[in-house]
């Protein structure tokens, strides 16, 4: 640590640790980092109303706040309030998340005025004439203008100030005489309470609301945290509240959604155009099915890839953890997702369906070629996996070792493409050694089923009239 810091100020008091920038960069200082931050945590949680935050470096291109926003509304501030309590310590105790801070801040106290409308109506006193007196009583209540000589001059009564503050009492005891001459007191027409009001209300549409702001740990993917929030705590939420009331994801789950959906649209035109371009290529709405079946290899890959480098993080960073002699370093590190199955990661299975296609391409197109020629099928696909293993070696192995960098660097921005980078290492290695072994099987097994493949289907008939000699 180079040096800590304490901030004060009459509405925040806090402070922080500054850590040298050598010792920040790479996996051992983004461990470090994690380590001071969970120190630091653990002893600042023990101060009553602290609230705190750690300051980081600020991935490119990506929030730095990994947060969502559950939305309760409803017409009555208080029930909202009190949902909003047993909402907090629920959440909280959902795996993945850091922390839950609601936008409801209580402001200073006021009186609420409650009206007993049945006593009320006994002594023929609306509504309207209670809240007179009670706005006379307090602010003033405006009675009119007058013009003195052009200038308006307005007419409100007040109280008498003498410098003293009322209590309840002297609110509950304060004589009101109807209209019919008889005396009552403000007591017997409304129950005064001192409540603590919110600093603001906002609204969602027409409905007052309260915003949770639900922190994610970094190191979990936010979506498992939503299904996880929505699955184990508002379901049950929902049936407890009435119809007036309601409660969703909202904030950043909303744009995850939207993003997830517009992804998941690319990858399915992605598929229908790269399937309609292997129509035209082959001739054939059979063979380009066997070509676009390396797309599921190289998903599963994919996840294949994920999955062994954040085993292969894990023990790094273990080892780090207990060269440091950190407290349940294999809890720690059990927990440490190095690479989560976020857009980016997403976006690197889209592109990975227009690569690992090509291997495949090349051993039919090539197989194709040589039936042209003259070979008989079998031997042509014999021929097709000898000449084209080269090529898809050499591309294969040119790509991944370009990606290592992506998928295993460290420094500034390097968690921005490890996700990417792993996916296409894994999904370009399984589905290239499948394809191998995979395609020509399923073109010989076509051909036992009796789908063919001859020369004359390929080759059309030259349909050029014969010359004429004069």
């Amino acid at each position: 640590v180079n040096r800590n810091f304490l901030v004060f100020s009459q509405r925040f008091n806090g402070g922080g640790a500054i850590i040298e920038k050598e010792l920040a960069q790479g996996q051992r200082g983004e461990v470090k980092m994690a380590v001071k931050s969970r120190e630091m945590g653990s002893e600042i949680f023990k101060i009553p109303g602290y609230r705190f935050a750690f300051a980081v470096q600020r991935p490119i291109f990506r929030s730095a706040n990994k947060t969502f926003e559950v939305e309760i509304t409803g017409p009555d501030m208080l029930k909202l309030k009190g949902n909003a309590l047993n909402l907090i310590g629920q959440i909280s105790s959902v795996p993945g998340v850091h922390s839950v801070r609601p936008d409801y801040q209580c402001g200073n106290p006021e009186l609420s005025f409650i009206p007993r409308r049945e006593d009320a109506a006994r002594l023929d006193m609306g509504m309207q004439e209670i809240g007179d007196v009670i706005e006379s009583l307090n602010a003033g209540k405006y009675l009119g203008e007058f013009n003195d000589q052009g200038e308006p001059i307005d007419f409100v009564l007040v109280q008498k100030k003498d410098g003293n503050k009322l209590s309840l009492d002297d609110y509950r005891s304060l004589p009101i005489w109807t209209d019919e001459g008889l005396m009552t007191h403000l007591g017997h027409l409304v129950d005064v309470e001192i409540e603590s009001g919110p600093a603001r209300i906002d609204h969602i549409g027409t409905d007052r609301a309260i915003k949770l702001t639900v922190q994610v740990k970094k190191d979990v993917a936010m979506q498992l945290v939503i299904d996880k929030v929505e699955k184990e705590v508002l379901v049950g939420a929902r049936n407890d509240l009435g119809q007036e009331y309601g409660l969703r994801i909202g904030g950043s789950a909303d744009e995850l959604a939207s993003t997830e959906k517009s992804l998941m649209n690319s990858f399915a035109y992605a598929l229908g155009f790269i399937y309609l371009l292997l129509v035209a290529l082959f001739s054939s709405f059979l063979r380009p099915f066997i070509v676009m079946l390396t797309v599921a290899l190289a998903v599963s890959g994919s996840f294949l890839g994920i999955t062994w480098n954040n085993l292969y993080q894990r023990g790094n960073i273990l080892e780090i953890l207990k060269e440091w002699k950190i407290p349940n370093a294999e809890a720690m590190a059990a927990d440490w997702n190095w690479i989560t199955f976020d857009i980016l990661t997403q976006l690197g299975i889209v592109i990975l369906a227009g690569i690992v296609v090509n291997n495949a391409i090349l051993i039919v197109h090539q197989m194709l070629n040589n039936i042209k020629s003259g070979m008989e099928e079998r031997e042509a696909l014999l021929v097709s996996c000898q000449t084209r293993l080269r090529p898809i070696m050499m591309t294969v192995i040119s790509s991944v070792f370009g990606m290592i960098p992506l998928a295993f660097g460290e420094g500034a921005g390097t968690e921005l493409y490890r996700g990417m980078g792993t996916a296409l290492i894994g999904g370009l290695g399984i589905s290239t050694l499948f394809t191998l072994f995979l395609v020509p099987v399923l073109i010989s097994l076509l051909a036992d089923m009796g789908f063919h493949t001859r020369k004359e289907d390929l080759v059309k008939e030259s349909l050029e009239a014969p010359v004429s000699s004069n």
